[in-house]
């Protein structure tokens, strides 16, 4: 009599005890739980969308074929990294800006923009996916400043071994996301047939003797824009700065010149060669760097910069905020893959079966 009324409660708590376990292990299993994490994601990012889906953003986005009148071959981008960063940076930013600015086509359907890829292993999945122009580098795998210059030679030949010149050149780094549609307004803007260096700088005037012209007196005075945000040349700008900083023309091009200035960065090295040209910095406080407080951006800022970054090292976190994902789950730690969502532009289909 005793063991029919106990059995039942003993019953039940054993379930629910088993239940809850097997719900644990189930959380905690890494496959099925990055499953949860781009589900919750996803969700997101379709709350986001209802969201900021007022006119006014409308109005900033752009689509694809908002770009047929441009001519192809437009803006020719390098990006440098390095094996190590294949997974955690590469991938991320080949599956987000960069396959959205390989889509966009200019008149006569060619391409608006192509997009080199620089680093000391080739990565077979991102190679395909940018069309096989990633490119093994034969420089250091290092992260010290000559080897930099040694890499972003490399990125500059490159553009110079293309067939035809883009009118307009851009260097990234692995770590940026470029909005694409503001990067193209942006250098609509300006005209082309001059020699101009666009960027962001993060420091004043810096004055460095002349190692170029052989003038042991002599001081180049320039600016340079920070690397970490990317910087953009003319093809006239390219041009002019070749024999400086280009391995075609003999020599070690840029790296030779951060041999002679140690400690000379890459980023800056780009802006003494263009100073020695008389070629003056352009400054676009749209473009972001790891440098500043990405946190302080609004969420107008981010709509309108051309790029941006992170930092996320142990403790440390420097990322932008979305107001749309204060839940920003473990698949999402750089925000980027938040950010592309918040930016794509939801009425491009629309458009396209209107038609």
């Amino acid at each position: 009599m005793v063991w029919r009324c106990v059995r039942p409660s003993w019953r039940f708590l054993v379930t629910i005890s088993a239940v809850a376990l097997s719900l644990f292990a189930f959380l905690h299993y890494k496959p099925i739980r990055a499953r949860l994490d781009i589900y919750l994601l996803q969700a997101q990012h379709q709350q986001a969308s209802l969201q900021v889906s007022h006119p006014i953003v409308l109005k900033q986005r752009r689509c694809p074929s908002d770009f047929a009148d441009i001519e192809g071959d437009f803006l020719f981008v390098t990006v440098k990294t390095t094996k190590q960063y294949h997974r955690l940076r590469l991938n991320l930013i080949a599956s987000t800006w960069i396959s959205d600015a390989l889509l966009l086509k200019g008149r006569n359907d060619k391409p608006v923009v192509k997009v080199a890829i620089l680093s000391d292993a080739v990565d077979d999945f991102v190679n395909t996916m940018i069309g096989g122009r990633m490119v093994k580098s034969r420089c250091p795998s290092s992260h010290n400043k000559t080897d930099l210059c040694c890499k972003q030679a490399a990125e500059f030949d490159l553009y110079y071994g293309e067939p035809k010149l883009a009118k307009w050149y851009c260097h990234f780094d692995d770590d940026n996301y470029v909005n694409m549609y503001q990067l193209l307004a942006e250098l609509e803007r300006h005209d082309a047939s001059k020699p101009l260096y666009l960027g962001k700088s993060s420091r004043g005037m810096v004055k460095l003797k002349d190692v170029i012209s052989g003038n042991e007196k002599g001081r180049v005075a320039f600016q340079f824009g920070t690397g970490g945000a990317g910087f953009c040349l003319t093809r006239v700008a390219m041009k002019q700065i070749k024999p400086k900083v280009s391995r075609t023309t003999g020599g070690l091009g840029l790296e030779g010149l951060c041999r002679k200035l140690p400690g000379l960065s890459d980023d800056v090295a780009v802006g003494y060669v263009t100073g020695f040209y008389k070629i003056g910095l352009t400054q676009v406080p749209t473009m972001h760097s790891h440098l500043e407080k990405l946190s302080a951006l609004s969420q107008d800022d981010i709509r309108k910069a051309i790029s941006l970054s992170y930092t996320r090292y142990k403790s440390y976190e420097n990322t932008i905020q979305l107001s749309a994902f204060h839940n920003v789950t473990p698949s999402d730690p750089t925000r980027f893959l938040s950010l592309h969502a918040f930016l794509k532009p939801k009425e491009c289909s629309r458009r396209k079966r209107a038609k």
